[in-house]
């Protein structure tokens, strides 16, 4: 079987290609040119990864009809990862990319005529803020996307789903916070900041919600042969319960130092101060063209209850290898440690 894997060479995509080419898929990963050519020291863009799995690489520009038309051919599947995920991102790109590629993608696969079925990515961010009183988010849940990413993403999986009628199958995934190795963004930026400084206010018991970065491709493909999987959305979150705190904890036991828990804040006002100190962070970042060192929109994700069910998943059959992410998340750290990503434990003990 032909699968084409959009945004190959990142994070995700890296990992979606290794666990096809494991299921014995013929994969064609596809991504920017610049993504495929990107040198070892880049620690967003895995190419190597991709060709070591035996990949075909091929570029695509999501942006480019043209490069769309000219990647898709053949595919009998694909997994439409590629996308700008990036809360700093301006809008017209996140719509250029998220929704108009998007667009661009599934005309090309239509006037192919041999994809049987893509499985899209959505983004578990969609529902909005926890609101007690609902529960756990659910798929059926309302949506309340909060910035332009998630806009993006939202109107990205209903655009996506819209092409059920013209001959494609279409299944979204919308992910918590993957992590594993490779993650340099979203739970890597989380897991190399505690690595610095493992710190947690008492009060800062809200979950936060993970899925292992396999677990994530293995449930993709896992619906991408389930028939009944056509036309709907899954949230793919793993079975954990895991709070800022335990989080100090556990990354201060593994790189061998002392978490610190601090007397309890109020979650608004520190909330609101983080808020006040990413707007200058991104105000210094736009003058010096770096990056900030806190995102306004990242911010408000903090000290929050995110509570997803997984049950639709797990009702489809599929069993996750890390089901909790406690150990999961000590190998990651171990990998960060391993390629200098984080402090080695030894050099923190002799401090």
């Amino acid at each position: 079987m032909t699968t084409l894997v959009t945004g190959a060479c990142g994070f995700i995509g890296s990992h979606m290609v290794e666990v096809l080419a494991e299921a014995g898929h013929d994969v064609v990963a596809a991504d920017l040119p610049s993504a495929l050519e990107a040198p070892a020291g880049d620690t967003t863009r895995w190419p190597e990864v991709c060709r070591a799995a035996g990949a075909k690489l091929v570029a695509l520009d999501l942006t480019d009809p043209g490069s769309v038309k000219s990647t898709v051919g053949g595919a009998d599947l694909a997994f439409h990862i590629a996308a700008i995920f990036d809360y700093t991102a301006p809008e017209r790109l996140l719509r250029a990319v998220n929704v108009e590629g998007t667009r661009n993608l599934f005309e090309a696969l239509v006037a192919e005529g041999t994809c049987r079925r893509v499985v899209n990515w959505g983004a578990g961010g969609v529902y909005g803020p926890p609101v007690a009183s609902e529960g756990p988010f659910t798929e059926d849940s309302p949506k309340r996307p909060t910035n332009p990413y998630l806009v993006s993403k939202w109107d990205q999986e209903a655009l996506a789903h819209g092409f059920r009628d013209r001959g494609i199958q279409v299944t979204s995934v919308r992910t918590t916070s993957p992590y594993g190795p490779r993650a340099s963004y979203g739970s890597g930026q989380l897991l190399m900041q505690m690595a610095k400084s493992p710190v947690a206010f008492r009060n800062l018991t809200g979950n936060i919600p993970f899925v292992h970065v396999r677990d994530l491709c293995r449930a993709a493909l896992h619906l991408s042969a389930y028939e009944d999987a056509d036309g709907e959305a899954y949230n793919v979150t793993d079975d954990g319960r895991l709070d800022a705190i335990a989080l100090a904890r556990l990354v201060a036991d593994e790189l061998g130092t002392r978490a610190r828990i601090l007397p309890p804040l109020p979650r608004g006002m520190l909330r609101r101060l983080l808020s006040g100190a990413a707007r200058i962070s991104m105000a210094t970042a736009r003058r010096t063209g770096k990056r900030p060192l806190l995102e306004y929109d990242s911010v408000q994700y903090f000290g929050r209850n995110y509570v997803y069910s997984n049950e639709k998943l797990k009702r489809t059959g599929f069993t996750f290898e890390r089901p909790k992410p406690e150990e999961g998340l000590r190998e990651t750290l171990r990998w960060y440690v391993d390629r200098g990503w984080i402090e080695p434990p030894k050099a923190k003990r002799g401090r």
